[in-house]
C-alpha cells in the first residue's frame, strides 16, 4: 500500500516519468486499462526514488537483529518463487507504532514494529510479507497509476511534462495520490491474499496463520474502532477477507500436504525487548512512557495482577497482550 504522506512526496519524482505514461495512453482507453504499461525499470526507480521519503517519514527501527530477520524472511519467500518478477527485493522494519504494512513499485516493502506487535508467529509474519509481494508482483501500484491518470493525461498530452505545467500537474498529482491512499480496490487486495497464502506455503509455511492475524486484527477492530490500512476505504472487509483466506487455505493444504511450520515460539523471542506503542512517524513529538515487549508463559493461577507485579514490581506498569 502506498501509506497517507506519499501523496506529497510522489509528486516530485513522477513527472520524470510522466512522457513515457503520455504515449502510452495513445493506444486508447481499453489499454490502458489493461496494464501494465510502466516498464519494470521505471517501476524499480519509482521504488528507489521513494524509499528515503518513506524512511525519512518513519525512520528505519534501530534494531539490526530484527532487521536482518525481517529481510531473510522475506528474500526466503522470493527465492522460493518462480516468477519473482523483480532481481532483487527489500525488506524494511519501520519505527511506527501503526499496525501497518505497505509496498512499493520495483520491490520495496515494509512493515512497521506496531505490525510485528500484533503479529503472533512467523507464519503470520510471512503472510503479511506475502500479501505485499503480491502487490509488487501483480503490478498494482504501476496498474493504478495509469487507471487513475490515463484520461487526465490525454486531456493535456505530452505538454504536461512540461514546467510550464508544474500547476495543472499537481493538481492532477494530488488527487490521483489521494485516491491511490484509498487503496488498490477490492479485487487488487483479495487478489494478493490469495497470492500471499501460495507464497506462504510454497516457502513451507502454514498459510492458516494469515487467517489467525486476520481474526486477530477483526478483533482489534471491533476493540478500537480502528481498521487496518484505515486509510484505505476500499479495502474488502476484514471479515470477507477472513472467510475467503480460511477456504483457501484449507484447499491449498489439502493440495499440497506436507508438515507446515509457524514458528510461533522463534518469534515471540524475535520481538522480545522490541518498543511498543509510542510514536508514529517521526514529526510526531508527543511525549511517550518507554515501553517495551516482554514475553511471559502464563501458570495455574496467574492473574493480570499477579503477573503485573511479579514481572514489574507493580501492577500499574504493565499492558498485556494475550499471544
Amino acid at each position: 500500500m502506498f501509506p497517507p504522506f506519499l501523496n506529497r512526496y510522489l509528486i516530485h519524482f513522477l513527472s520524470s516519468f510522466l512522457f513515457l505514461f503520455s504515449l502510452t495512453c495513445l493506444a486508447g482507453p481499453d489499454s490502458v486499462l489493461a496494464v501494465p504499461f510502466i516498464d519494470k525499470e521505471t517501476e524499480i526507480s519509482m521504488g528507489q526514488k521513494a524509499d528515503p521519503q518513506v524512511i525519512a517519514q518513519y525512520g528505519l527501527y534501530q534494531d539490526k537483529e530484527l532487521q536482518l530477520y525481517v529481510n531473510q524472511l522475506g528474500q526466503n519467500l522470493v527465492s522460493n518463487m518462480s516468477n519473482p518478477e523483480f532481481s532483487r527485493y527489500f525488506f524494511k522494519v519501520v519505527d511506527s507504532s501503526q499496525v501497518n504494512a505497505f509496498a512499493l513499485p520495483g520491490g520495496y516493502i515494509y512493515v512497521t514494529r506496531g505490525l510485528l506487535a500484533m503479529v503472533n508467529s512467523e507464519a503470520e509474519l510471512v503472510g503479511v510479507l506475502g500479501h505485499e509481494i503480491a502487490h509488487v508482483t501483480q503490478h498494482h501500484g504501476a496498474k493504478q497509476i495509469i487507471r487513475q491518470i490515463g484520461a487526465q493525461i490525454l486531456s493535456i498530452g505530452g505538454a504536461i511534462a512540461s514546467p510550464k505545467n508544474a500547476g495543472e500537474w499537481l493538481m492532477i498529482s494530488t488527487q490521483l495520490f489521494n485516491t491511490i491512499n484509498l487503496g488498490y480496490g477490492r479485487d487488487a487486495e483479495l487478489e494478493s491474499d490469495a497470492h500471499g497464502l501460495m507464497i506462504a506455503q510454497k516457502s513451507g509455511y502454514d498459510p492458516n496463520a494469515m487467517v489467525e492475524f486476520l481474526s486477530n486484527l477483526r478483533q482489534q477492530e471491533i476493540l478500537t474502532g480502528q481498521v487496518y490500512h484505515s486509510f484505505q476505504a476500499t479495502h474488502p472487509d476484514t471479515k470477507e477477507r477472513i472467510i475467503r483466506a480460511d477456504t483457501l487455505s484449507d484447499s491449498i493444504n489439502k493440495r499440497h500436504g506436507g508438515v507446515l511450520k509457524k514458528n510461533r515460539e522463534g518469534y515471540l523471542q524475535k520481538i522480545k525487548g522490541m518498543e511498543y506503542g509510542g510514536r508514529v512517524h517521526k514529526s510526531d513529538r508527543r511525549d511517550y512512557d518507554q515501553e517495551y515487549i516482554d514475553i511471559y508463559k502464563v501458570k495455574p493461577g496467574d492473574t493480570f495482577r499477579s503477573i503485573a507485579t511479579g514481572q514489574l514490581g507493580d501492577e500499574k506498569k504493565i499492558g498485556i497482550s494475550l499471544f
